[in-house]
């Protein structure tokens, strides 16, 4: 598979090329706020943070459970 992208700017360039690894930190940094959840010692605070994360992400169009799995 082959995809071509062509821009003059730099920085939306840097966007689309570090896009996995972005999607990767968030994935990461879920598994640390579902962990947290699970096993921290406040888990309404810890349940509190990851939903108020994954409403930013599914405002912004992003679903990482649909996305990867």
């Amino acid at each position: 598979m082959e995809y071509t992208m062509r821009t003059k700017d730099r920085k939306e360039f840097m966007q689309y090329y570090n896009g996995p690894a972005l999607y990767y930190s968030i994935w990461e940094f879920q598994s640390f706020l579902r962990s947290k959840r699970k096993y921290g010692d406040d888990p309404e605070a810890w349940e509190e943070a990851e939903k108020e994360f994954n409403e930013i992400l599914t405002d912004n169009g992003i679903n990482m459970e649909e996305d990867y799995n």
